[in-house]
């Protein structure tokens, strides 16, 4: 590592790049000096993720030009003057002693990472000019359109693009090198503060925000809620975490194995072991509208972006359109792309080496302090009917239609469908459009789709009630009541439906999950609970929805019997087809027949090998990539989310046999080195299940804990008493009603029938019942909601 000598001599440094006294630079020296300048550049771009990790020796290397002239290997240049590094009298962080870093040096690691992102023009200049992109027939494109960055998040990304550069560096200069390991590192730097730089003051302007204690109804973008925190659960802020991140620096390197010993194995090698695309079994209880309800939720609560190209704003790719790696010099710092084994079963054959992985867009941590990377959400954090209404108010604008309370529609043979997107990222739409919804994900495949159009239906439905009850309320009035009453919906489904069938009711109960148990209301938040979602939920437990997809979606009759199927593979970015005659209810009745796939490890070839599959034979692989997320985003590995949710931290692989089959943990004692290496995604998935639900007991701990978190911080909750005016007891009473099965009977085109839990199979006690049974499938009486127009002027 390079340090600048401490003394009295003034060095020209930060511009030459060598140690030398002021007064000593000659001409000569000034000229190797800028050669040396790209060295340590170089050099430090890699250090601190700036050039992606290389997949050979040899790209690690310096250019030869730069050999010639330096035979060192360099890191980081001097972080700070002697009096600024001195070592603190005070025993800090597990009684090491750490130094005091003043606000110099706090703002010299900022202005030397804004001089790295400033840098990232040329290089990014350079890839673009090489024509380094993706093809609109790639699944690449999917992919992008899928985990598809804001303008704004994109914005806000590169201030924390510095903050991360600069918690590198000052780590490296200061602790790390003094021999501290690079978790306490990480705590010591998360406890420097921004508050004397301009990111820092930005940061702290942006909690400043007057609010309405009185308004009656929630804002789009979460702001707030939280009345002492009003930035708490909003859009485009950082999600929360369990447990402390696990970097392989500290900071911002990709996770690596907690002890030395061979590397954690490939994504792509994992999921080939432990997912094969034989021996697919089903759930015999349960259908597969738990899977999308599942998609659903999770979409309304999580977004996390990928990055994009800083300067030009361009997307970012990490593989040549062949499979094959870029050459380091096209490769994208925030690359990560996926190797892919030479003997691999399926990509093997097709000499793909390199499936495509871009990291996720980072955000200024929340207390506006240095530390490890945190991923931004850009959608709120409240369960809040966002994949409907959209988290900012320009798309709830672009959503509504500004008469009668309504949504915007397109009408096809006198049915109403979202309609076509015309603003970002209508662009990335392929064939005949895609759909503009709360959010752009509804494009992803069919049945998400389906359930966007009925949820979209359900909102116009209660408006049209609301106004018929209501004659003289506003446009406004009526909009802002029917979205209250649909995000209770959804809350009331959430928590009385779809939780029980994943934790089980005796960890439902446990968890005090369940939301009503009476006519009143209820005083169950509280104003000190954070919101966010955790980073764990977003990227490794909400993943369990893809075990339970199905590679065919059927389409059954009013009798239930099959008339087709879709495969899932060939409706990628698809999603218009459900305006095919009789395609919606066909589908509808298809999520609440078919079975889902059994909870376990093992995913259907649609999600391994055919992910965003578009005229080629391969698409993506989902377990990969959601391994690889997992590491990105520093989760730490299954065996600490154990030892959290109060089982043994296993100090053997054997030692997981009391959640995870014998099967499995022989192929994870073959992959992993040891169990703390164990990926949570991997190992959540992995368990069996328990308490009668679907999860197995760490990943159901993880979903109780998040839905209680979400339930108690949401001052608008729908059974909350903490809103100024909070839902009634008859309004409470009327909620109760609601069902998905009442949902899908009001705004599919045509079901006359439905089982009344449309989440389990049909069975005795769940046979299908007539939609006009209003005793069977009960309905929501809105009357609850008529009063006179002087209660709103």
């Amino acid at each position: 590592m390079i340090l600048a000598p401490n003394d009295s001599d003034r060095w020209a440094y930060a511009m030459y790049g060598i140690e030398k006294p002021m007064e000593r630079i000659s001409a000569k020296g000034v000229m190797a000096g800028s050669v040396a300048t790209l060295a340590v550049l170089w050099i430090s771009l890699q250090g601190m993720g700036f050039v992606a990790q290389p997949s050979t020796i040899d790209a690690s290397r310096l250019p030869i030009s730069m050999q010639n002239y330096l035979s060192f290997s360099a890191g980081f240049p001097s972080l700070t003057r002697r009096d600024e590094l001195r070592m603190n009298s005070r025993r800090f962080l597990g009684g090491s002693s750490f130094p005091v870093i003043g606000p110099e040096a706090i703002n010299s690691s900022i202005d030397f990472a804004e001089m790295l992102v400033d840098q990232m023009a040329r290089l990014e200049a350079n890839i673009a000019g090489a024509g380094i992109s993706f093809s609109n027939d790639s699944p690449t494109h999917g992919q992008y359109a899928h985990w598809y960055p804001t303008m704004e998040a994109h914005k806000k990304s590169v201030s924390a693009l510095v903050v991360v550069k600069a918690s590198s560096y000052l780590a490296q200069n200061n602790c790390q090198r003094s021999g501290f390991r690079n978790e306490r590192c990480a705590r010591f730097i998360s406890t420097l503060k921004m508050e004397d730089t301009v990111i820092g003051r930005n940061c702290a302007n942006e909690h400043r925000i007057d609010c309405d204690g009185g308004s009656r109804y929630r804002t789009i973008d979460g702001t707030c809620n939280n009345l002492d925190n009003p930035r708490w659960g909003s859009v485009m802020t950082a999600y929360s975490r369990i447990l402390f991140p696990n970097y392989a620096d500290g900071i911002q390197a990709l996770r690596r194995p907690e002890r030395r010993g061979k590397e954690l194995p490939g994504p792509r090698s994992v999921s080939t072991s432990i997912s094969p695309s034989d021996n697919q079994e089903t759930d015999s209880t349960k259908t597969l509208a738990v899977m999308q309800w599942t998609q659903f939720v999770a979409n309304d609560v999580s977004h996390t972006p990928m990055r994009k190209m800083v300067t030009n704003n361009k997307p970012i790719t990490c593989c040549r359109s062949n499979g094959f790696f870029l050459a380091p010099r096209h490769t994208h710092p925030d690359c990560a792309p996926i190797s892919i084994p030479d003997n691999d079963p399926v990509y093997g054959k097709e000499r793909i080496r390199c499936m495509n992985y871009v990291r996720s867009m980072p955000t200024v941590r929340p207390d506006c302090s240095f530390g490890p990377t945190e991923q931004v959400n850009q959608v709120t954090h409240f369960l809040d009917g966002s994949t409907v209404y959209g988290s900012t108010s320009k798309t709830a604008r672009e959503l509504r239609a500004f008469s009668d309370g309504l949504l915007r529609v397109s009408l096809k043979n006198g049915s109403e469908y979202l309609p076509t997107a015309v603003s970002e990222p209508a662009s990335l739409c392929r064939d005949n459009g895609c759909y503009a919804a709360g959010d752009f994900r509804v494009n992803h495949v069919p049945h998400l789709a389906v359930m966007h159009t009925i949820w979209l239906r359900e909102h116009n439905r209660i408006a049209r009630e609301l106004a018929r009850l209501n004659p003289i309320w506003s446009d406004e009035i009526i909009f802002q009541e029917a979205r209250r009453v649909v995000i209770a919906e959804i809350q009331h489904i959430t928590y009385n439906e779809w939780l029980p069938v994943i934790l089980g009711t005796n960890q439902t109960r446990y968890g005090h999950l369940f939301p009503v148990t009476a006519n009143r209301a209820s005083q169950l938040y509280d104003s000190r609970e954070n919101p966010s979602i955790t980073n764990e939920a977003a990227t490794a437990v909400f993943r369990f929805m893809n075990s339970l997809v199905q590679g065919k979606l059927r389409m059954h009759d009013e009798a239930r019997s099959v008339t087709g199927s879709l495969k899932l593979h060939e409706h990628f970015g698809k999603s218009k087809v459900i305006e095919d005659a009789g395609f919606l209810d066909s589908l509808i009745r298809g999520l609440t027949t078919q079975n889902s796939q059994k909870m376990d490890v093992k995913l259907v070839s649609d999600m391994t090998q055919k992910l965003h599959k578009t005229h080629g034979n391969l698409g993506l692989d989902s377990m990969s990539l959601d391994i690889q997320r997992g590491r990105d985003h520093g989760i730490p590995g299954y065996n600490h989310y154990r030892e959290h949710c109060g089982l043994s931290l296993a100090s053997t692989f054997d030692e997981f046999l009391d959640t995870i089959p014998i099967e499995v943990v022989e192929k994870l004692s073959m992959l992993y080195n040891h169990p703390n290496d164990v990926d949570l995604v991997v190992g959540g998935m992995a368990e069996r299940p328990s308490h009668g639900g679907l999860l197995g007991p760490t990943l159901s701990c993880l979903v109780s804990e998040q839905f209680d978190t979400i339930r108690r911080s949401d001052r608008f909750f729908y059974n909350s008493a903490s809103p100024p005016h909070p839902f009634t007891g008859d309004q409470l009473h009327a909620l109760r009603n609601v069902s998905l099965a009442r949902i899908f009977c009001e705004n599919g085109d045509n079901i006359a029938s439905m089982q009344p839990h449309v989440f389990l199979k049909l069975q005795l006690g769940n046979e299908l019942a007539p939609c006009d049974d209003y005793e069977a499938i009960p309905t929501v009486d809105l009357f609850a909601w008529a009063e006179k127009a002087k209660a709103y002027r």
